[in-house]
């Protein structure tokens, strides 16, 4: 679907948070490009720039929007364009 938003998933190894909502992404066969901080220094500096320097993950990046840890609900809103 190209009217569907790109998602990526900014994440690193061994995050229970992020597998957590990887999980739940899973379940409701939402797809997304995931991007390990640790790999990927580039991601890395944009998950700082947008958690007042912190490596917080999962960040949700869908377009210009960034969300630090979101809820399902927080996703799929975004993905809404809401």
């Amino acid at each position: 679907m190209s009217d569907t938003p790109k998602m990526i998933m900014y994440t690193r190894p061994g995050c229970l948070f992020s597998a957590k909502l990887k999980a739940k992404l899973a379940l409701a066969r939402i797809t997304y490009t995931s991007v390990d901080i640790w790999q990927d220094q580039e991601a890395a500096a944009i998950v700082r720039s947008v958690n007042d320097g912190n490596d917080l993950v999962p960040t949700i990046r869908v377009g210009d929007v960034f969300l630090s840890n979101p809820t399902l609900r927080q996703v799929k809103a975004a993905l809404a364009g809401r």
